[in-house]
């Protein structure tokens, strides 16, 4: 697959640019981005805001709330956390299968010798605990799926950023989370950085590197 590059860490550029591509890329063959948003809580298509975000904490620490156009519950994103997104043409909406779009994340990290299963029909887990959520949007003969692999992801953060407004359940709640939630560098090689990481992923996605970027034009 050839991959997109997106312009920065900015989450409302990002999932404005999620957006935009599914509805205007129109690709003949599958694309993939990997990007990544500095502190934001994105929210999905039908939620209510404010019963998803600690509002005080993410007024006090700048932290992003953008509202993506597909489905799902809140997450949280971090300059720890890469995102990725797949643009694929499709026949219809009742032919997607969740598991062909973690399928090659899952066969991606285990090519830079990271062993993960998939859990359900959207998860990917280490050692039992999810390291990557996902979700899909389908418009006019296009599919968008989008998802994320936690690399070293601030959990207290996470937790204080997503309506956990009380201080005394939030030491509590972060336990509960680690518990669930898992970081990818804690299972990496010692020497393997996120950017590196990155690096790898997209040569893996990219057929070692031979299908190269899709450009981006004015028109």
């Amino acid at each position: 697959m050839q991959y997109i590059n997106y312009f920065n860490h900015d989450a409302y550029t990002n999932i404005a640019m999620d957006a935009w591509l599914l509805k205007h890329l129109k690709p003949t063959e599958p694309v993939f981005a990997l990007w990544q948003n500095q502190r934001a809580v994105i929210v999905g298509e039908n939620q209510n805001t404010f019963s998803e975000v600690n509002a005080d904490y993410i007024t006090e620490n700048n932290v992003q709330v953008v509202r993506r156009v597909s489905g799902g519950g809140a997450v949280y994103h971090d300059l720890g956390n890469i995102c990725f997104t797949f643009f694929v043409p499709v026949v219809s909406s009742a032919n997607v299968d969740f598991h062909q779009f973690v399928q090659p994340m899952a066969d991606a990290l285990a090519a830079v010798g990271i062993d993960v299963t998939i859990s359900g029909r959207n998860d990917l887990e280490i050692d039992g605990k999810k390291v990557s959520g996902n979700a899909q949007r389908y418009a006019g003969g296009y599919l968008m799926h989008h998802g994320t692999l936690l690399w070293d992801t601030d959990v207290d953060a996470m937790v204080r950023s997503l309506n956990v407004a009380d201080e005394k359940f939030i030491s509590k709640a972060a336990k509960s989370v680690r518990a669930r939630v898992g970081n990818i560098k804690d299972y990496a090689p010692d020497n393997l950085t996120i950017d590196a990481f990155i690096t790898q992923l997209r040569y893996y996605l990219t057929n070692e590197g031979r299908d190269g970027e899709y450009q981006l034009t004015d028109t």
